[in-house]
């Protein structure tokens, strides 16, 4: 079998984030388990032109992409553009299958794809648009969403549950799509691992404006008011601007001695971190699954979230963590520190993480792509 997968994001790009991580965990087992032949073509993210990683040939073309509105006018149409060429010039007639993988928006695949079409959508864009863009552009993108989505009627997709949601709500028939939720790779653990001596909270996304990161502080800052010794970690990374924006917010709470910034770290030190820690705090806008609350809970860190699209699916309240809706921030903290001392929801975090098995999702997958 032959795949071509287009994404927006390499598996090493700065910015890609679990929906990447999702494809690549699929991906890898493709080759592993049925020898599939496997191209993933996204823009560079360094000078790289392409690499081989666990198998998957990755090919890198056009320019970096950013969340700069004055770059993205130019690179975005640039690799959309690319990513048609690529495909008539390099793999047309030469594959067996696309995967058109839809981060916000679909590569128009039903207009030039002559091979068998699968489209893996993690979520639809949809309110994304008004919290990541000014006027007019948020407007301008709800617009084109819909009309992307037209050449796709007749379309088979694999969806998160949410996305799922969302395409029923565009009005494509349920007979459509296959819902699959996501599997998880992650150290096995038998036993609740050593916490931290203070109150310790995780963010661990991307640091953009979608995942909530001004939300986690001030949810962050009702904690420290009432567990002095409470610390703060973010995990990720994301533009220089924002971040210089989220640091002034910390420095004006007066948490600047709470807080920290580790960046992108490797997967061995992400789980360490999230091991010592007693809360991951998911405060994101909307999640297409929310694949860190799964990867938290196997290390016996619980969730406190925001209700939204993807965090009321992976997580499962009194089990796994709980979820609250927007203006329930002080329950919120109050939940952070009762948590320090639940022990049960810890033990029981990690059993309900043990639930969910790439082997087995992947096999699905597969089952419709072949």
């Amino acid at each position: 079998m032959r795949i071509l997968i287009l994404n927006w994001r390499s598996l090493n790009d700065p910015l890609a984030g679990g929906a990447e991580r999702a494809t690549f965990e699929h991906a890898k087992r493709w080759v592993k388990n049925h020898k599939a032949n496997i191209t993933w073509l996204s823009p560079r993210y360094d000078k790289k032109d392409n690499e081989i990683i666990e198998g998957i040939h990755f090919k890198y073309i056009g320019l970096p992409l950013t969340r700069k509105i004055s770059q993205l006018i130019f690179r975005f149409p640039l690799f959309y553009f690319l990513v048609f060429w690529t495909y008539v010039t390099q793999f047309k007639g030469k594959i067996d299958v696309v995967v058109d993988e839809v981060h916000g928006i679909p590569f128009l695949t039903p207009l030039y794809v002559r091979e068998k079409i699968i489209v893996y959508i993690h979520e639809v864009a949809g309110e994304i648009w008004d919290l990541m863009y000014p006027f007019p552009i948020n407007k301008i993108g709800h617009f084109i969403e819909k009309l992307l989505y037209l050449p796709y009627k007749k379309i088979k997709f694999v969806a998160s549950p949410s996305a799922t949601r969302d395409l029923l709500n565009l009005g494509f028939n349920k007979n459509q799509i296959t819902t699959l939720t996501y599997g998880i790779t992650a150290p096995v653990v038998k036993a609740v691992p050593q916490k931290a001596k203070d109150l310790t909270i995780i963010f661990l996304n991307r640091l953009v404006k979608m995942k909530g990161p001004e939300r986690a502080i001030d949810i962050f800052a009702k904690v420290h008011k009432v567990d002095k010794t409470a610390k703060l970690i973010f995990i990720g990374d994301g533009e220089p601007d924002f971040k210089d924006k989220l640091r002034e917010k910390i420095k004006n709470s007066g948490l600047s001695k709470s807080v920290s910034f580790v960046g992108f770290v490797s997967e061995p030190e992400k789980f360490k971190i999230l091991s010592k820690a007693h809360v991951l705090l998911n405060t994101s806008f909307k999640e297409g699954w929310g694949l860190v609350n799964i990867e938290a809970n196997r290390m016996g860190t619980p969730v406190i979230a925001y209700k939204v699209k993807g965090n009321e699916d992976s997580v499962q309240t009194g089990v796994s963590g709980f979820v609250f809706n927007v203006g329930e921030e002080d329950k919120m903290a109050q939940k952070i520190v009762e948590i320090k001392k639940d022990e049960q929801i810890r033990k029981s975090a990690i059993k309900y993480s043990n639930t969910f098995n790439w082997e087995i999702i992947s096999n699905n997958f597969y089952e419709k792509i072949h």
